[in-house]
């Protein structure tokens, strides 16, 4: 019982961790949006796709 409790929480460690890196990653793309960086540069820097740049633009715009 404790190994499967030891990797369930592995696990979760491991999903707190990739939704805070995303976290990250938008509030950076946001700054350089709010800082009329290029898309193409946005997404290279940000790791982001073109798409959630997009998306994350047209919100601010709003």
């Amino acid at each position: 019982m404790g190994d499967v409790m030891e990797k369930l929480i592995a696990k979760r460690e491991k999903e707190a961790i990739k939704k805070t890196e995303k976290e990250a990653r938008i509030s950076f793309a946001k700054e350089m949006l709010a800082n009329n960086e290029s898309i193409d540069k946005i997404v290279k820097y940000s790791k982001l796709s073109v798409k959630e740049v997009r998306a994350l633009a047209a919100k601010m715009s709003a």
